[in-house]
């Protein structure tokens, strides 16, 4: 599924932590649909949006 950026908001995590961090494709309700692992180009999409998707203690750029 192709996600314009002008319908969907695209967030590229920023956070410093151990983790990687990845590009997350949000509806406009807030809900996470797909993403984008760290280094790669391939979309996951989910099946059902992730209501429980949280930007808590979490940093972000909004990618244009």
């Amino acid at each position: 599924m192709i996600y314009p950026k002008s319908e969907y908001k695209w967030l590229k995590e920023i956070t410093q932590w151990e983790w990687p961090n990845h590009t997350y494709i949000l509806n406009k309700a807030g809900h996470c649909v797909a993403y984008i692992k760290r280094e790669t180009t391939e979309v996951i999409t989910f099946d059902h949006p992730k209501k429980q998707f949280s930007k808590t203690r979490r940093k972000f750029i909004e990618v244009k």
